[in-house]
């Protein structure tokens, strides 16, 4: 039987930089449901702030004071990856069913937390708007910023490079045209014609180039929406499972002895 409080230590390990706002994982008193044999683990994790999170949940427990820590294998609950904020996450633990011969003797247990920024603050198709309006801006709105912030600027300065460009050669060529007309000597007309006929070409072929990337952008603005919506909907379903798994809102077993919690520390 259970001869050693628990003592329940939750780390946050961040895989992301966090900007201004921390968020916390805070728990509440551990327990042990003797008639079904399993502990039941209630924490409640905030993003802080309007920053949205994911995060990855690890159970892990040590009978050796800390000296090695094993993952639990007979879980429900709130635990694995795409976890979001909440004030009712559980994690029950079937230890029986893990390990028949399990008292709970020097018990400590550890979530250990890693958390991303999430899906949920990047726009699906409407983000397209954006990439409309400037080319490359709506990359923004549907991806985790990486690498130099501003680097979406390279697409509009690529398709507005293009464009004039593709201005200043349609007006040299009519330039040309112009001195095609006025031109003295048939080889001197046949030069002038020929020059006027190649700048045209290059005008529109630098004003085809910079629609096909312009367009190309919206579109891949709008494929990766359209993947953020689908990732959304997985996210929130997955939410609503791990729910139903351990039955939130609906009535539990009262017969639950409380464990108190020895120690507390959050890690970031």
């Amino acid at each position: 039987m259970f001869k050693k409080l628990i003592l329940f230590t939750i780390y946050m390990i961040s895989l992301a930089s966090l900007a201004q706002q921390r968020p916390s994982l805070k728990q509440d008193s551990i327990r042990w449901d003797k008639e079904n044999k399993r502990i039941i683990v209630p924490y409640k994790i905030s993003n802080g702030g309007d920053y949205k999170y994911e995060y990855e949940i690890t159970p892990l427990f040590t009978q050796d004071n800390g000296q090695t820590y094993k993952p639990m294998e007979k879980l429900k609950g709130h635990f694995g990856k795409d976890i979001l904020e909440g004030e009712k996450k559980q994690v029950w633990w079937q230890y029986a069913e893990e390990n028949p011969e399990f008292n709970g003797q020097n018990l400590k247990i550890k979530l250990k937390a890693d958390f991303k920024p999430s899906v949920f603050n990047l726009m699906n198709q409407e983000a397209m708007k954006y990439s409309v309006m400037l080319p490359g801006f709506g990359q923004t709105k549907v991806r985790h910023p990486k690498g130099w912030k501003y680097k979406w600027a390279l697409t509009s300065v690529t398709v507005y490079g293009l464009i004039g460009g593709s201005i200043l050669m349609n007006y040299r060529a009519g330039v040309s045209y112009d001195k095609y007309l006025v031109s003295q000597t048939r080889s001197e007309a046949q030069s002038r014609f020929d020059e006027a006929k190649n700048l045209q070409r290059l005008s529109y072929g630098m004003a085809a180039l910079s629609a096909g990337i312009w367009a190309t952008d919206i579109i891949l603005v709008g494929l990766r929406g359209k993947r953020n919506s689908i990732e959304k909907k997985r996210i929130l379903k997955r939410n609503e499972e791990m729910n139903t798994d351990i039955g939130i809102g609906v009535s539990q077993s009262s017969n639950l002895q409380q464990i108190p919690t020895l120690g507390f520390r959050l890690k970031f």
